[in-house]
Parts: C-alpha cells; sequence; structure tokens
C-alpha cells in the first residue's frame, strides 16, 4: 500500500489540475449554450451591457442576463483561478466578447472568440472558447496562427 502511495503521489496534483481544467472548459462550454440560447430569445443580438472596466455592475449584468438559461453563478467561476487566488473578489472568470447590437454578428467569424478566461489558470495562456463551443489555450492559437 505503501508502494502505491508513493507511485502516485506526484501524480495526485496533474490529476487535480486537469480536473480543474476540464471543469472550466465545461463551465465554458455551458456558458456558451446559454448565449445560444440567449440569442435565440433575442433576435440573433448579443447581450448588450456595461464593459468589463464597469466592475462590479459588468459581472451582475452577466450574472443575471444568462440565469434564465440555467447558467448560475458558479458556472462563471474557473476552479483554477479560484484556487489560485482564494481572496479574489471577482465571480466571473471568463470574459463574454463585447459585439455591437447588430443581429447575427456574433456568429459571423468562427474564429471570434466569444469568452475568454481571465486568469489563465491552466498553464498554456487563457481559455478562449468560440462559437462552436470548442475550446483552445492561447497558446495552441498562437502556435496555429505561427506565432510561437
Amino acid at each position: 500500500m505503501a508502494i502505491l502511495v508513493v507511485l502516485t503521489a506526484p501524480n495526485v496534483d496533474n490529476f487535480v489540475r486537469k480536473a480543474q481544467e476540464v471543469r472550466c472548459m465545461a463551465n465554458m462550454r455551458s456558458i456558451t449554450v446559454g448565449l445560444n440560447g440567449y440569442l435565440q430569445d433575442h433576435g440573433n443580438v448579443w447581450p448588450q451591457g456595461p464593459t468589463p472596466a464597469a466592475g462590479a455592475p459588468w459581472e451582475i449584468f452577466w450574472l443575471s442576463v444568462l440565469q434564465p438559461y440555467g447558467i448560475n453563478d458558479k458556472t462563471w467561476q474557473c476552479p483554477a483561478v479560484a484556487a489560485r487566488m482564494k481572496q479574489d473578489a471577482s465571480k466571473v472568470h471568463y470574459t463574454p466578447t463585447m459585439f455591437p447590437a447588430t443581429p447575427g454578428i456574433a456568429n459571423r467569424w468562427a474564429t471570434q472568440p466569444w469568452l475568454i478566461e481571465r486568469g489563465a489558470g491552466h498553464g498554456q495562456g487563457a481559455l478562449i472558447c468560440f462559437p462552436d463551443g470548442s475550446i483552445k489555450s492561447f497558446d495552441k492559437v498562437l502556435a496555429e496562427q505561427g506565432a510561437r
């Protein structure tokens, strides 16, 4: 039993980090589903609210606008960011892209990010979620563009 503990102990941190990343990605996909529901109900117009610079009003806006679509406060929090920043007062760890109130603009480009992780808590740069629900790290996006 002691040998098993010694062999698995170093991997526990890796398992925890991977589980946090998977939870974060699931949160981002859930928010994307909520955003798609919002778009269907509002003439394909992206939610219009305050800028991230507004602080608390911005967070309150996003927490409330997707609540009718099953997106609760916990869904807006990345477990890795929350674990790293125990004193972080932020309730929203994902920044939605700000689009103008033009119908269809949020779906115009497949490579336009819908959400960006604010804390980059997974070691490969911030996670970015696209309109189709796919998620890539910032480092991977840069590598695909030939920047790294």
